[in-house]
């Protein structure tokens, strides 16, 4: 797994790169969506999907299988928590199982998913009203990651970065996030989101100009352009 690059993530908010498109994985090594998946075509996961809907437990354990390992990941990133991660996940699929039968465009089933868990999350972090202090931008994480893997990143860039993203509004926050460090394209966010691309793309413009301003008051910004 990739390290995020908080230094990359800082050069994210220079105008010289507002208009930049970074490519996938330059942050996280991985997106959480593919359109044109590799290892399951739209008619297989169709199936299972379709095999879910008529009660057959096992298809739904390989939609789960599929998916857990990333959705996993986007709640212990957002909550770094591992033991609230893993309750996290078992509510998320709680809630696709209950409502897959919701589901009648396939292609779209991993966007609806990432929309299920980020709402999940987001609910939860209200709830506990701790997302200013847990917030972190990081790749995501396999189950069995110890926290030491995240012990070498320089800990007043990583404090100066979360407090800043802490700071934008949740939408703006949201598309930074999903584009920055998920890797998602905009076409994938508004799928996610319920949004038109425009939306994302000039959300994510807002987002980094904010950033920006944010960072250059804290002095982060200072020689950047070298």
């Amino acid at each position: 797994m990739l390290a995020v690059n908080y230094s990359l993530v800082l050069r994210m908010t220079m105008v010289d790169n507002i208009t930049r498109t970074v490519p996938a994985g330059e942050l996280t090594g991985e997106r959480f969506l593919e359109t044109k998946s590799k290892s399951l075509q739209t008619a297989d996961l169709a199936e299972l999907i379709s095999r879910s809907r008529s009660g057959q437990l096992e298809a739904f354990e390989q939609l789960y299988d599929l998916y857990k390992r990333k959705v996993y990941g986007l709640a212990y990133n957002l909550t770094r928590d591992h033991q609230t991660a893993e309750d996290l996940v078992q509510d998320i699929f709680l809630k696709i199982f209950s409502a897959i039968n919701d589901i009648d465009r396939p292609e779209l089933f991993p966007a609806w998913v990432y929309r299920v868990a980020l709402n999940t999350c987001y609910s939860h972090l209200r709830r506990e009203k701790t997302y200013g202090e847990k917030l972190e931008v990081l790749a995501p994480v396999d189950e069995g990651q110890t926290d030491e893997a995240f012990d070498s990143r320089p800990d007043d860039l990583t404090r100066a970065v979360n407090e800043a993203l802490a700071r934008l509004p949740e939408k703006l926050r949201t598309v930074f996030l999903l584009h920055e460090v998920d890797g998602l394209t905009h076409e994938e966010i508004a799928a996610v989101l319920g949004c038109q691309p425009g939306t994302s793309k000039s959300q994510l413009f807002k987002a980094r100009m904010k950033l920006r301003k944010i960072l250059k008051k804290k002095k982060l910004l200072e020689g950047a352009n070298q």
